[in-house]
């Protein structure tokens, strides 16, 4: 049987919803007519002040001939190429990293057969969990097992968020994966989808259970320190004080993999300087903003707590978390990084967000360190003793008055007062508030009664270590392959485990 697609199908949103209705009145048939196969596409369009309005496409079928309508199309077959498969040798290739793109490489190698051998320099995340939390209580990090290192990467403390560009078929099996893995069938089809924290935690135990029982091994607290060639291969690698034979090695790298990069350069392993993003949190309450951008507070109980994201021309936000707190996540002794999270409910009284502006070497230097540099050099900057972070309220910021008093803000272990242009460099701090100032034109109010902390320097990978196009292996060795965020080549949850998934599957036992 045919199908159809139906774009812009759009009406008032409301707590009753009946598709079925609302496509009978665009088409003008009976609901007997047809049929919807699936939802392909939900939005919400919030321009029309205090009326939101859904914006959906769906696949159709139809029991006679469907009615001409420019809105509706015949859904034609999607021919892709299926990529080479990659001979392998060995049945259980190691791969370094536990996150979206080690766990999803992973789940894609042993449809095709292979056991993989999983390490992460962290903990299980059920003690993962419990060191961050001692660290938020008390300020004592943990830096091999902490909200960037440790199975289930940094996704496990984030608001599980899974927005994705695209038709990628990658894409599309990651989504149908962790559906099968207790993800709600919504996250297919939501334009912004999302697990919460609880719910990336709760599929990543799940997907290690499924792996254990069809013969992966999973290695905690075991490092990658070093490796060994032979050719253009790798021949040995280190794991913690033990040498093992790996015929492939997958690194899975997160993007705060600093002493990791600095051992594969030293290597010999070729790595490039990529641009990132950098600067601070924004907390707001999250009544405001729901009134702000639904016009009405009362729309939050229909459409859950609202969302925002903008862009300027110096910066944009990034990571928005509604309902959210903001956490430390630092990976180094006396440095503070800060990220955002939530929990499936989005039931704190406040929200947060990223804005940050691009960087580059003109921002930096050429140095393949240089940005790395940068990085740390704020993180170090804003430390203060027990892991207290600088704050500043947005109206003193963008007035370049310092601050006196403690601002209120989820963060923990804790804030100071500061003046955050002294934080950035000049011309960073003059993009971020030029940043700040449109967002407000955009939404007038956005920024009064916010409270900024900072740095929010982890937005994505300063190195890149380069790979085949086509067959994805180093450009230095041709049985290692880096995926996902902290190799370069990906930005979020789906797309680095999309990144591993492609990998993954084309991985195959050579019989």
């Amino acid at each position: 049987m045919k199908t159809y697609t139906l774009r812009n199908l759009r009406f008032p949103a409301r707590r009753d919803l009946n598709l079925e209705v609302e496509v009978a009145r665009k088409l003008r048939l009976p609901e007997a007519d047809f049929r919807i196969a699936r939802i392909l596409r939900k939005a919400v369009d919030t321009r029309r002040h205090d009326q939101p309005v859904y914006d959906l496409t769906l696949q159709l079928s139809f029991s006679a001939q469907p009615p001409s309508h420019p809105d509706l199309a015949e859904q034609k077959p999607v021919q892709t190429a299926e990529p080479d498969a990659i001979k392998v040798t060995d049945s259980h290739p190691c791969i370094v990293g536990m996150g979206p793109a080690g766990l999803f490489c992973a789940l894609a190698m042993v449809d095709n057969g292979l056991r993989p051998r999983l390490f992460d320099r962290g903990d299980p995340l059920e003690q993962r969990a419990a060191r961050v939390i001692e660290f938020w209580d008390k300020g004592v990090l943990d830096p091999e097992s902490n909200v960037q290192y440790g199975e289930g990467g940094a996704g496990a403390f984030s608001d599980g968020k899974l927005t994705s560009r695209g038709h990628d078929p990658a894409v599309q099996q990651v989504f149908e994966a962790m559906i099968s893995f207790g993800a709600p069938p919504d996250i297919a089809y939501e334009a912004l989808p999302h697990l919460g924290t609880e719910g990336i935690r709760a599929m990543v135990k799940k997907i290690r259970d499924h792996l254990i029982e069809k013969g992966c091994t999973f290695h905690y607290r075991s490092e990658l320190r070093d490796l060994e060639f032979s050719g253009d291969r790798v021949s040995r690698a280190r794991i913690n004080d033990e040498w093992i034979t790996p015929g492939i090695l997958v690194l899975a790298l997160g993007n705060s993999a600093r002493d990791t990069f600095k051992m594969l350069q030293g290597k010999g392993l070729r790595l490039e300087p990529k641009p990132f993003a950098l600067g601070l949190r924004i907390e707001q309450k999250q009544a405001k903003i729901n009134e702000l951008v639904y016009g009405s507070e009362r729309w939050a109980e229909i459409l859950g707590p609202a969302s925002y994201r903008f862009t300027a021309a110096t910066g944009f936000t990034f990571c928005m978390c509604p309902g959210g707190q903001v956490i430390a996540a630092s990976t180094e002794a006396d440095s503070i990084v800060t990220n955002g999270m939530s929990y499936a409910a989005r039931q704190n009284a406040f929200c947060n967000s990223a804005i940050v502006t691009p960087v580059s070497s003109e921002d930096y230097g050429d140095g393949l360190w240089d940005g790395m540099d940068l990085q740390r050099r704020l993180e170090q900057s804003a430390f203060r003793p027990g892991y207290l972070a600088p704050a500043q309220t947005t109206e003193n910021f963008l007035n370049g008055v310092p601050e006196t008093q403690t601002p209120a803000l989820s963060y923990l272990p804790g804030v100071y007062p500061v003046d955050l242009n002294t934080l950035f460099p000049p011309n960073i701090a003059k993009r971020l508030a030029s940043a700040l100032k449109r967002f407000d034109q955009v939404l007038p109010g956005f920024h009064s009664d916010a409270v900024l902390v900072a740095p929010e320097t982890r937005t994505s990978s300063p190195i890149r270590i380069t790979r085949h196009r086509e067959l994805l292996h180093s450009d230095s060795a041709s049985n290692l392959f880096p995926i996902g965020e902290g190799s370069g080549y990906a930005g979020g949850i789906v797309s680095s485990a999309a990144d591993g998934w492609r990998l993954g599957s084309r991985l195959r036992l050579d019989s």
